[in-house]
């Protein structure tokens, strides 16, 4: 390759349509990348082709922008502007992972960017250090969050090494999301040379979702990639489950679309 290693040159093979964003490479690579650019830039901003420039890409094409995309995930750069005028900086993360002398603080620093991408986040939340197989998971990714056959191919493996990378185990909760994250799908889709890699309209992003304090929202995957959101003060009783459901139940007429045929 001459734009830059094998590794991160995979990152251009990805599925014209994907749904959830995810990190092109893994954790570990991520990591070695900000270890490049601080460096060179320690945590000043640069603008984002003189970042290509030190990870040796000859311009900021496909895996150069996918490159930059995945630390945006990860937690380890921010950016500021569009085009020709974008520029980034390593985060407080990045230099914590990669400065702190506190082997311990460095653990925490590395399982934090692991689990900020949100498809990791869920994936974490639901699963922990014990995922179905990969082609069960897979089906599950193809069928309940939209992924293509390829996509999820390519995101196990990735999700798999960052988790032990990360050396993440069932004593680790995953992180609030960042509200200004939400994937950060629609910051990378306004850039040159992205428009190839992802020909769907722009949509506007989400607006972030603010729970009361003490209330933990729950998103339950439905069919079509969908999900439904439910809040509350949890764990309940085994009473205010049985109420709960009741009272479900009850709503169904509300809640539910009825059949045509059902409606003269």
């Amino acid at each position: 390759m001459t734009d830059s290693t094998a590794t991160d040159a995979s990152a251009a093979r990805r599925p014209l349509r994907r749904s959830p964003s995810y990190p092109a490479i893994n954790l570990e690579t991520a990591i070695r990348r900000a270890r490049e650019l601080y460096a060179r830039e320690r945590q000043h901003l640069a603008s984002v082709d003189t970042i290509a420039s030190h990870w040796k890409y000859k311009s900021l094409n496909g895996p150069a922008h996918l490159t930059l995309a995945a630390l945006k995930k990860y937690g380890l750069i921010v950016d500021d502007g569009k085009g020709a005028a974008r520029r980034a900086s390593l985060t407080d993360l990045a230099v914590e992972i990669l400065q702190n002398p506190d082997p311990r603080a460095r653990d925490e620093a590395l399982q934090r960017a692991a689990l900020s991408p949100s498809i990791h986040r869920e994936l974490w939340e639901k699963y922990g250090n014990a995922p179905p197989s990969d082609a069960n998971l897979k089906w599950i990714l193809t069928r309940e969050r939209g992924f293509t056959e390829t996509g999820a191919a390519e995101f196990i493996p990735v999700y798999k090494d960052t988790v032990a990378y990360a050396k993440l185990d069932s004593s680790v909760a995953a992180p609030p999301p960042r509200a200004a994250q939400e994937d950060l799908d629609h910051d990378d889709r306004d850039d040159p040379g992205l428009e190839d890699l992802d020909p769907s309209p722009r949509q506007p992003p989400p607006k972030p979702r603010v729970s009361a304090p003490g209330v933990t929202p729950y998103a339950i995957p439905i069919f079509n990639g969908r999900s439904v959101v439910v809040e509350g003060h949890f764990p309940l009783s085994e009473e205010d489950w049985k109420q709960f459901m009741t009272v479900l139940s009850a709503m169904k007429p509300a809640l539910v679309d009825r059949p045509n045929e059902d409606r003269s």
